[in-house]
């Protein structure tokens, strides 16, 4: 018995010495040109917004202690005036209790309103303040809801102050033509399809829900929407995998495009990576370059080929350029986190900046780090290192192009601790940090504009191509049934690694009763 017990006791803590990180001394590295992180406060899941007096907006999910120990759900705020003074963060608004992630997005309308859509426990809501006073919470209006249930989110604002919405949602329930449908089936069921919405009158009102991705056997996401210098809007995604309900199976890389500001798109561009069986894109990132033509940059779903790959098309995803790996640097490993996103960014200058997480090299087993790589005339330069530790991940780059052509960049850091189990302890050491390149540019710099007249919204009206699939027919729901899904803190820090240590001491335990019948 005494050396059964021995045996386990020296193999449990040989998988526990192979799955968790070690906290030890290390350094920040910081390239050339960059300031040093800064730390903005805890929490993940950041977003940004620059408005046009050249003030920087920063939201993030955070919590907020309570009295008894416990926490607040929260969208956390900081703000960089126009002269690099910050002001003190706050929790701009109260989202609800449970850990449950506060996805969300900024944007600034030039009248100096700043709007914000974000996840309030399983819905999305919308509110408002003036750019100049958003740090305090009283100056935030009450939020509206946008939708019953969703996950991801994204918002943009164009040249003319429409704001744009796109969100994946839970919908399910679509009525068409009278007759009831759900949308979501085996393999995929509940799985969240994707949805726009739009307001022209400074988010007062919104458009119905438009279906954009209304797969039957797939979920979207991770999407982003942007306005390019053309005037087009674009939208990028993944389809296939809903991380959330933990259902699907990664199946390619999407992009839409609006010529008339939301109000058609366009037949959806599917980028399959070769149409490879073992192997999907994912985690796509697009921007529009200074010659019109469109950049995506996307990463297979597994570790068989862990290049980050660039593909280019100038006819509107008629053609494109065969995927190319950007030299210099490798995606991290797909199972340290498989909710990271890479970041575009043009300047005006022309020069496209990615930033993303990556190591050098296949062979180098230390954490992976934060990079920026730039495009010029057609080529990509030596990827810059921004941040490396190794006790800490950075993860999620979102970066804001300033009124001097200076880039504002953030992130956030996991640390260590993402493998215990408590509320506490798994948000710790999550927090989120800024660093700036200076500009090279004159300012660009103008005053708000007075508040325009509120327009009505029309209603938009788009009818639902048939699918392959036929729907499900049922009744509709007050409510989906109780699902399990990665939603809390908890949940999304310690996915990856219990399952994988799960396997193993699963296996190691049978080893070990072998080795001990045989003796």
């Amino acid at each position: 018995m005494v050396f059964k017990r021995a045996w386990i006791g020296i193999l449990l803590i040989l998988v526990l010495s192979l799955t968790l990180p070690s906290p030890s001394a290390g350094q920040q590295a910081v390239d050339s040109g960059w300031t040093p992180p800064k730390l903005l406060g805890g929490g993940w899941w950041q977003s940004v917004a620059i408005d046009q007096e050249g003030r920087l907006h920063v939201g993030w999910f955070g919590g907020v202690e309570v009295n008894d120990g416990g926490m607040h759900d929260a969208l956390m705020y900081a703000v960089r005036e126009p002269d690099g003074t910050w002001k003190p963060t706050n929790d701009a608004i109260y989202t609800g209790d449970g850990g449950y992630t506060v996805r969300n997005a900024l944007a600034v309308t030039s009248d100096g309103i700043l709007h914000a859509v974000f996840r309030a426990v399983t819905r999305h809501q919308y509110a408002r303040a003036p750019a100049r006073a958003a740090d305090s919470a009283a100056n935030w209006t009450t939020p509206i809801e946008m939708n019953s249930f969703g996950y991801y989110v994204d918002m943009t604002k164009d040249r003319n102050d429409v704001l744009h919405l796109m969100y994946s949602g839970g919908q399910g329930i679509i009525s068409r033509g009278g007759t009831i449908t759900m949308a979501e089936l085996s393999p995929c069921a509940f799985c969240n399809d994707m949805f726009y919405r739009r307001s022209t009158d400074g988010g007062r009102t919104w458009s119905s829900d438009v279906p954009i991705s209304f797969e039957a056997e797939s979920g979207s996401d991770r999407m982003d929407i942007f306005e390019g210098l053309s005037g087009r809007l674009y939208t990028v995604w993944d389809e296939g995998l809903d991380w959330y309900q933990g259902r699907g199976t990664a199946l390619d890389v999407r992009i839409i495009y609006s010529e008339d500001g939301g109000l058609s798109w366009s037949d959806k561009i599917i980028l399959d990576g070769g149409g490879h069986a073992d192997r999907r894109p994912i985690q796509i990132g697009a921007v529009e370059m200074l010659d019109g033509a469109l950049m995506v940059v996307w990463r297979y779903s597994t570790d068989i080929d862990r290049n980050i790959y660039y593909q280019i098309t100038d006819d509107l995803g008629q053609t494109w350029t065969p995927p190319q790996p950007i030299p210099g640097f490798v995606a991290r490993s797909i199972n340290d986190s498989p909710l990271d996103d890479y970041e575009l960014l043009l300047d005006r200058l022309g020069t496209v900046w990615l930033f993303a997480t990556g190591q050098p090299n296949l062979q180098r087993q230390a954490n992976a780090g934060l990079y920026a790589v730039q495009y010029r005339n057609g080529s990509w330069l030596t990827p810059q290192r921004l941040f490396y530790s190794p006790e800490y991940r950075p993860e999620w780059p979102k970066a804001a192009l300033g009124i001097n052509n200076d880039i504002h960049l953030t992130f956030f850091l996991r640390g260590w601790k993402e493998y215990v189990t408590t509320y506490q302890d798994a948000t710790a050491d999550l927090t989120v940090y800024y660093t700036y390149y200076p500009g090279n540019l004159p300012s660009t710099a103008v005053a708000f504009n007075p508040t325009q007249t509120p327009r009505p919204t029309p209603t938009i009206v788009q009818e639902l191509r048939p699918t392959q699939t036929p729907f499900m027919l049922q009744e509709p729901m007050e409510q989906p049934p109780g699902l399990v899904t990665a939603d809390t803190y908890a949940a999304q820090t310690i996915l990856g690694g219990t399952i994988a240590v799960g396997v193993l001491c699963a296996f190691i335990l049978s080893l070990v009763q072998f080795i001990i019948r045989r003796r």
